[in-house]
């Protein structure tokens, strides 16, 4: 019974140390100009897990160098999502993700639709 009761305690204990993660930034509607680098900012607090940005519900992966889009790149020292160069095919809706962990819930940011412009004549 004793034993029980330290397990319960040591496991409360352990579960109130867990961090939730939260956004310190999300991403935003944004406006750039095709043949520019934007930058989707993303950063996260007490962040446990894997960061990942959708593009209209698409998954684009979780590794920084996203080898499906080699134009797209996650920071490293924080979850944005820079593409270069940008293009018209870039327009969608993104939005950034990160991952659960043992006692540790997902969060996803809200969305943000990017647009992208071109000069006249382009």
């Amino acid at each position: 019974m004793i034993n029980m009761v330290l397990l319960f305690l040591i496991t409360l204990v352990s579960s109130s140390q867990a961090a939730n993660q939260y956004f310190i930034t999300q991403p935003k509607n944004t406006t750039a100009m095709a043949g520019t680098l934007v930058t989707l900012p993303c950063m996260v607090g007490s962040q446990q897990g894997v960061c990942q940005w959708t593009r209209d519900g698409l998954g684009l992966g979780v590794d920084i160098e996203l080898a499906a889009y080699p134009r797209f790149t996650m920071s490293e020292n924080s979850c944005d999502l820079q593409i270069f160069p940008l293009l018209p095919s870039d327009e969608g809706v993104y939005q950034c993700q990160v991952g659960a962990k043992p006692g540790v819930a997902p969060i996803s940011s809200g969305s943000a639709t990017l647009r992208v412009t071109s000069e006249p004549g382009q």
